[in-house]
Order: structure tokens, then sequence, then C-alpha cells
């Protein structure tokens, strides 16, 4: 069961640094209050894998979190209590983890395996025990360098190559996600080349459209974010924002108004308006007006979906967490930084806050 959407959150971050700089494996616990004010860390820090980018995938009830580390493996938490428990420090399946995605039901987890088809890319699952504990249940299907999973009801959005029977060329896919295993809808190119790499997906909270940032360094091209509407058993891709610098990261507003990519070379967190039924339907607005002084290379984001909080928006920062709100008449407003410390130890990673 969901836990009930106004109550006090943990935020849980990696740190993934020593004091001299070397390799860490330690998470941190932060608490955010009901009513959203920022407090922590709080307890003992607790040791996983080590994950220096990524976002954490909760149960809908908030009592256990998943995450893909830098070494492929899942790093497994549950609540008791206030206390995290390690459940697997180094869950290892037949899949390199590169994201995972829980299903709605609490009950089994989707992994992101980013490789090519021949070296075991795709699509794998895992049961979640009560207790958090994993089973691998091994590929459901295979794919080609896949970087987002969205799911939506009966369909889901894949943004892969190579899903099944698609076109050469295809980087979106539609997926019908009742059969076994999910069968191809429809699929479109999200960039007018081959030379993209994604770092990041989000998908607004109606359903109708996707956003893809590329922030290949290799390609020549500047960096940009792609936009596929999703419409019945259609995906098309309808537009691609460039110039945006390095977009590691991408939240849509709750509110179906506005979205968020934060820049991770750039320093800096842009808005994008949001007009749904435009041909075009997002525009970029700016930068985000700054509490204090700007980003220092910002990483991944997540959102709170639901209660009094849904809208806030949390940001993993060269040394700490920052705040920013969606509100109402596509309003984005910074709350400023929250400090996780200073030097090597309190630079951040991954991050992820209950439902």
């Amino acid at each position: 069961a969901a836990a009930p959407a106004d109550r006090a959150r943990k935020v849980v971050v990696s740190l993934p640094y020593d004091a001299g700089g070397g390799q860490a494996s330690t998470w941190t616990v932060l608490d955010l209050a009901a009513d959203g004010t920022p407090s922590g860390p709080t307890g003992a820090p607790f040791t996983m894998g080590r994950a220096t980018r990524g976002a954490i995938a909760f149960t809908p009830d908030g009592e256990v979190g998943l995450v893909a580390q830098d070494d492929g493996s899942l790093g497994v938490f549950r609540f008791d209590g206030d206390t995290p428990v390690v459940v697997h420090a180094r869950f290892t399946g037949s899949f390199y983890a590169e994201r995972v995605v829980v299903d709605p039901a609490g009950d089994l987890a989707y992994v992101i395996d980013p490789n090519w088809r021949n070296n075991g890319g795709g699509i794998y699952r895992v049961a979640i025990g009560c207790d958090g504990s994993l089973t691998d249940l091994g590929l459901w299907f295979p794919t080609k360098l896949a970087a987002g999973l969205h799911l939506r009801g009966e369909r889901a959005v894949l943004v892969a190559t190579d899903v099944g029977d698609s076109p050469a060329g295809d980087t979106v896919d539609l997926l019908d996600w009742t059969t076994e295993p999910p069968g191809l809808l429809d699929g479109d190119p999200l960039f007018p080349d081959d030379q993209a790499i994604v770092a990041a997906t989000a998908m607004t909270a109606n359903g109708r459209h996707v956003l893809v940032g590329d922030n290949s360094e290799f390609s020549g091209l500047p960096n940009r974010v792609a936009v596929a509407a999703v419409a019945g058993d259609a995906v098309t891709t309808t537009q691609v924002i460039t110039p945006v610098e390095d977009p590691v990261a991408i939240v849509a507003s709750p509110f179906d108004d506005a979205a968020l990519v934060v820049s991770g070379y750039g320093d800096a967190v842009f808005v994008l308006d949001y007009a749904p039924d435009a041909a075009t339907p997002f525009t970029l607005r700016g930068e985000v007006s700054y509490a204090g002084a700007a980003p220092q290379l910002p990483g991944d984001a997540v959102m709170i979906e639901r209660g009094g909080q849904r809208g806030l928006v949390l940001i993993a920062e060269l040394a700490g967490v920052r705040r920013m709100r969606f509100g109402a008449g596509a309003t984005v407003t910074d709350l400023g930084l929250q400090s996780t410390g200073t030097g090597y130890t309190a630079i951040t990673g991954a991050i992820g806050v209950q439902p």
C-alpha cells in the first residue's frame, strides 16, 4: 500500500568519496518534515556499494529503496522505523544495472542494462520480497543502449534502440505493457542523427510527453533535449531544444506547465515552459532565479509527487541537496541548499526521496 501522502519523509544520498578523495561507499539520511523543512543528517551513515550518480527507486510504501551502483550491482535498503537497514550491499544479478524502476504494485522492479543486445543489454526483472530481499528473474526482453523507462498504465515508453523488431534509427518506443514480454506499438527517432548519448529522461505528469537529454561530449553537436509526444498507440518526436548544456537530469512539474533541466557542467538549472496542446509544447524560459549562490556541479534530481509537498524537487549538488518547488502558474522557486558538510566527504552522488 502507498504511504500517507502527507508525512515526514527520508531523503537518502550517497557520499562516494572519503576524506582523501578516494572511493567510498557511504550513504547518509536527511530528514524532510511534513511541511518540507529539511534537517539532518540524522543517525549514523550506512554502507552499500558506491554510486556517483543515479536516482533511488522506492517501493510505494517508501520502506524499501533500490539503486543502481557504479559496478552494475543493485544496492538495497529498507527502513526499520527511522533506521536504514542494508538488505543487499551489492546484489549482483544477470544484469549490469544502470537504472532501476519499481513497478507500481511494489513487488517487482525493472532493471535497465544499457549494453548492446549481444552483450546482455535489455530490461531485467527482480522480485522484491516483503523484507526488501531480491530474487533475480532474469532478462525480460533484450534492447540496445536502453536509457529510460516510464510506466503509464497499460503502456510504457522506453528510450532505447533495437527494441523488438523496431526499425533502425528508432530511439524512443511505445510498448504494450500487458503482454509477456511487452509488445512494440510504435517508435520514432528522437534526434536527426545517431550521435546522442542519453543522460536523462522524464515523462510529464499527464503522460503526453517524454523529454530526453543528450549530453554527448564527442558528437561535435550542441547538447540538447528532445521531446516526444505519446497519443494512443503512437509516439512521435515533436521538437529538439538546443543548445542545452549537459542535461544530466530532467524533472517535469506535476502541474503540467513547466519542467526543470539540470545542467551539470553548466552549474545551472533551466526552466522549460510547457503548453501540452501546442505543436512544440516546450519553450526554454531561462535559468532559475537562485536563492544565494548558483548551483555547483548539480546532478540527479528527484521530486515528491503526492500530498502537500507535491512539486518539491531535490537536486544532488557538489556539497549538498538543493530544494526547488514547482508552484501555480508555472512558477519555480529555489529554496536554497542544504549542506552535507565540507571537503571530499560532503560530495554527493545518487539521491532519492520516499514517495
